[in-house]
């Protein structure tokens, strides 16, 4: 699977297949007699059994390079939300949905496919597959104490967006309880907690 996370153009037709597949579901469940009930319940309960799959499913494979396709994506959830009764801005309506940005269910992913690489929950050599800044010299700094990741220095936008390469700032940038949380499921609690912080200290 991994070896698709280059792919521009796999990334792009990825992108527009679910974002019509989606779309085709989202209005089957617009025209369903159920939807006359405009409750936020019923219709957060059909977008998380019949949408968010599609959007979500295998986002790490496809996850897109480009802000349109971010955004079209994001549209759907966006659409989806407005199905209820008005009530303020799509921050208030996911808030009420019990929902996130797509985008941030993305990186969550990617923060917990990590972790399981550098766990060892997966086969994939960690060594060769990532750069550490612990080999890049011999000096026990804070960073390779921590065991931080580096990423390469690219050209294209193709080897930038790389799986090793796009996740290294959000990575480095979890707390290190976070990082080196016990086991799968304390990891997923700790950065569940840690991400919103941000949003409950603005708010």
């Amino acid at each position: 699977m991994l070896q698709i996370f280059s792919n521009v153009n796999i990334i792009t037709t990825s992108v527009k297949i679910v974002v019509k597949m989606a779309q085709i579901t989202q209005d089957l469940d617009k025209r369903c007699k159920i939807c006359q009930d405009k409750s936020y319940r019923v219709i957060n309960g059909l977008f998380n059994v019949f949408v968010r799959p599609i959007v979500v499913s295998a986002g790490l494979a496809w996850s897109p390079l480009e802000r349109q396709y971010v955004n079209k994506i994001e549209k759907v959830q966006y659409m989806a939300t407005r199905m209820g009764p008005g009530l303020g801005n799509y921050e208030e309506r996911l808030e009420i949905c019990k929902l996130i940005m797509l985008e941030q269910c993305r990186q969550r992913g990617d923060m917990i496919l990590v972790y399981k690489m550098l766990n060892g929950f997966t086969h994939i050599d960690t060594e060769n597959f990532f750069t550490f800044t612990s080999q890049r010299h011999d000096v026990m700094t804070r960073s390779a104490v921590n065991n931080l990741l580096v990423a390469e220095r690219c050209h294209l936008d193709v080897r930038k967006h790389f799986f090793s390469n796009r996740i290294v700032q959000e990575w480095n940038s979890l707390p290190i309880e976070v990082r080196d949380a016990d086991c799968l499921n304390s990891f997923k609690i700790l950065y569940d907690d840690w991400s919103i912080l941000p949003n409950e200290n603005n708010s």
